[in-house]
């Protein structure tokens, strides 16, 4: 199951990758990166150009980040439970 939240993070990268993120005033350090994927394209309305990241982060959470490359703006989309 998962909970949408779709909401802005602050996203530390190291060497290209998600590190640690921001949310809620809580920082979380990712453990892992579990996977990348990008959608791009006029196929969505609003022309969407997003790189998401599923991450696990320390403790066992599954994250979907992502980068808003349009607004280069970071978002916490959904919380694996």
């Amino acid at each position: 199951m998962t909970k949408r939240f779709d909401e802005e993070v602050r996203v530390e990268r190291d060497a290209g990758l998600p590190s640690a993120f921001e949310w809620r005033g809580r920082r979380y350090e990712v453990a892992d990166v579990i996977g990348k994927w990008r959608i791009e394209g006029r196929w969505w309305a609003d022309g969407r150009d997003r790189e998401y990241w599923r991450v696990e982060a320390r403790g066992g959470a599954v994250w979907d980040l992502y980068f808003d490359r349009q607004k280069d703006l970071w978002h916490m989309e959904r919380l694996w439970d």
